[in-house]
């Protein structure tokens, strides 16, 4: 991608437009946008036209990186937008991250006994960041996990939908 160039949001794929929200969480230097990014790139929306008219690009100096494209999302825009279609985890998931974004987390406990492993795993990973604990704890899929998984693929449970 040239420098020179900033590219319309809805012309990024999805990975691009990962890199471009981590960028910006990254360089924001805040714990809780951090913690909200972490959470609305494991929705799918970053790839999706409708969360692109939600976020502007431009080039920003990264003391590290050097120059790198930055996505910044109209954090109330993307929450009172009607039209976009999402399913209930997606929903939840972008809840979470607004709430983070705007500095009020909620309270996780009326959301992670609804999800998956997986995004209960990325759910407690945003909560760390948050806090501002990010590297002093890891979370690791324990042998109660590893046996679940076990019995979802012994009965045709594809992964990650456990």
């Amino acid at each position: 991608m040239r420098h020179d160039v900033t590219p319309s949001p809805a012309s990024l794929s999805e990975e691009e437009m990962t890199e471009a929200l981590e960028a910006a969480a990254k360089l924001s230097r805040s714990e809780l946008r951090r913690a909200a990014t972490h959470l609305l790139t494991f929705t799918g929306l970053p790839g999706r036209a409708d969360f692109a008219r939600h976020t502007a690009l431009v080039w920003e100096e990264d003391p590290e990186a050097g120059r790198v494209l930055i996505a910044e999302v109209d954090w109330t825009a993307l929450r009172d937008d009607e039209s976009m279609i999402l399913n209930g985890s997606t929903d939840k998931l972008l809840h979470l991250a607004l709430s983070y974004a705007k500095g009020r987390p909620v309270h996780l406990d009326a959301y992670l006994n609804t999800f998956g492993t997986a995004t209960a795993k990325r759910v407690l990973e945003a909560h760390m960041i948050g806090m501002g604990l990010e590297g002093f704890y890891t979370l690791e899929d324990g042998p109660r996990l590893e046996e679940l998984k076990a019995l979802h693929s012994d009965l045709g449970i594809p992964a990650g939908q456990e």
